[in-house]
């Protein structure tokens, strides 16, 4: 499996799963029990295999497995953009464009000119920064989180 994020720790695969079990599916702290101040993951453990993602950005998913290895285990994770995601993105897109349209041919003029359809792919390359960026920050914040889990277990 290609990897984004891997470790190899020197505890057993069984255990390993129980740390990332441990660490997700837990409500953060809230102030005032309403504003999230830290991410909140979730996920589900199957035989070696596990997957988790931030409860409120879900546009990034990490795949990963735990396998034994001489010593202790070996953790690798796939960073990757869910199904679901994708088609909802492509949705969104294509709304985009139908709007981005519609606006451009409303009276008095019906056709669409030059100037219009570079401030439409504008809109639309900014649209995608923002994506790219939220994306990007996901992965980050999920790396981090991974770290965090097994800060405290030695490295092989």
């Amino acid at each position: 499996m290609p990897q984004d994020w891997s470790a190899d720790i020197a505890i057993a695969p069984d255990g390993a799963l129980q740390k990332i079990g441990a660490s997700i599916n837990r409500r953060k702290k809230r102030a005032f029990g309403v504003l999230k101040t830290e991410n909140e993951y979730v996920g589900f453990i199957r035989e070696d295999t596990f997957e988790i993602w931030e409860r409120q950005g879900r546009a990034i998913h990490g795949r990963g497995a735990v396998r034994a290895r001489r010593g202790g285990s070996r953790v690798e994770v796939r960073l990757m953009v869910p199904r679901w995601t994708k088609v909802l993105v492509g949705l969104f897109f294509a709304l985009y464009a139908l709007v981005a349209a519609g606006i451009a041919t409303q009276p008095p003029r019906m056709e669409i000119s030059g100037d219009e359809i570079a401030i439409a792919l504008a809109g639309g390359a900014l649209l995608a920064a923002i994506f790219a960026a939220g994306a990007a920050q996901q992965r980050a914040n999920l790396r981090r989180f991974l770290e965090q889990t097994f800060s405290e277990v030695p490295r092989l």
